[in-house]
Formats: structure tokens, sequence, C-alpha cells
């Protein structure tokens, strides 16, 4: 981790909690004294529940998210988006949205969460985190979900 965690490590961390050691969905609690024994800061904590929360409201409402009317639309960043998704990052939420894994309301979702990072700069590793964040509580996205989990391993198998 860094020397200051950001809420991408606490999430990252509790992803990995969620998915691969609790068998059935953990209680808000349960998730709190997680990454409390694994030393985060209660802010942090905090930080990192309000952004899930926030997500899963989201995706619940659709509500704070524009959507664009078919999935042929193409999506211009704003200034500010383009100035923390690296040029990469946003070819790969194009990709994503071609090749189906993200809808264009999904996509609008994740840019917002994205943003709402406290990343200087998001690339293809932070975009894939928050992806299958988004698509793990979607139903029907197990396969997307098992496909992007490989890209990352071979992403991160390809930095070391």
């Amino acid at each position: 981790m860094h020397s200051q965690p950001t809420v991408l490590d606490t999430l990252v961390y509790l992803f990995d909690y969620l998915v691969y050691e609790k068998k059935e969905r953990p209680t808000i609690a349960e998730m709190h004294k997680e990454l409390d024994g694994a030393g985060f800061a209660q802010k942090d904590i905090d930080r990192a529940m309000n952004w899930l929360t926030h997500l899963n409201n989201l995706q619940d409402s659709g509500a704070d998210i524009k959507q664009l009317p078919n999935t042929y639309a193409v999506r211009q960043f704003s200034r500010e988006e383009a100035a923390k998704i690296t040029p990469e990052g946003q070819n790969f939420i194009r990709q994503l949205v071609q090749i189906g894994v993200l809808d264009t309301r999904l996509r609008e979702i994740v840019i917002h969460k994205l943003m709402g990072l406290d990343e200087p700069l998001i690339g293809k590793l932070e975009i894939n985190w928050v992806v299958l964040m988004a698509l793990f509580n979607r139903p029907g996205q197990e396969a997307n979900t098992v496909w992007l989990e490989q890209l990352l391993v071979n992403e991160q198998n390809t930095l070391h």
C-alpha cells in the first residue's frame, strides 16, 4: 500500500475479501470489522464504505447519471475526465462498451465513480478494479467478471 491508503486501496482489499474469502454476503458491520482488522484507519474505511454504498445506490436507481440514447453513440470525455483518466484508460472504457462488458448506463456509473476516487490519474488497472466491483453485484455478469479478473491477473503478472 501507499504510505496513505487511497479509497481504491481500501476497496481492492475489500473486494478481494468479498470474492475470495466470504462464501455469503457480509454485513456492513462485518466489512467494517475486516477492514479495521487489516489495519485501515476509520476515515479510510468510512470513505470506502461511502463510495461502495453510492455505487450500489447508483446501480439501483440510476440517479445522477446521464445516459446516451443508444450503444452506438460515441462518448466524449469532458475536460476534467480527460485530465484524470489516461488515454489508455479512455480507450479501455470504449473497448469494454464495444465488446458488451459495459452498457452505456453502467459506463456512466463507472466514469462517475472513477472521478470520485482520490487517485490523481486513473489508468487501465484502476478502471478494471472499478468495473469488477460494478459487475460483481449484477446478475448475469459472471462471464464478464471472470474475463476481467483474468485480464487483471495477466496485467499484474506483466508488471512483476
